[in-house]
């Protein structure tokens, strides 16, 4: 086994690569939130957060326990939407 500290700066690099990929994603839904506001559509869509839930579920080849990735990716939903939010906030403001 690895030492602690070469084991924790692997954590650190797998953390940096999560925050690019927040990046990203949060860079999307910009993009996804103007569709909406321009198509009228919801801001929130249940459905879809239940076809995520539903695919990565099914596809979970983790050590972490199902639930446990179902809150995980709930709090990045809700991120999300808080994204959104403050975004039209801003524009009707």
């Amino acid at each position: 086994m690895m030492p602690l500290d070469q084991l924790r700066s692997q954590i650190d690099t797998i953390d940096e690569q999560l925050l690019t990929l927040l990046k990203q994603r949060s860079e999307v839904i910009d993009q996804i939130s103007d569709l909406k506001g321009e198509l009228g559509l919801p801001l929130h869509c249940p459905e879809r957060e239940r076809q995520i839930i539903n695919n990565i579920c099914s596809r979970n080849q983790t050590l972490y326990h199902q639930l446990d990735l179902v809150c995980i990716f709930r709090a990045v939903f809700n991120a999300s939407l808080n994204l959104q939010l403050l975004k039209n906030t801003k524009q009707a403001g």
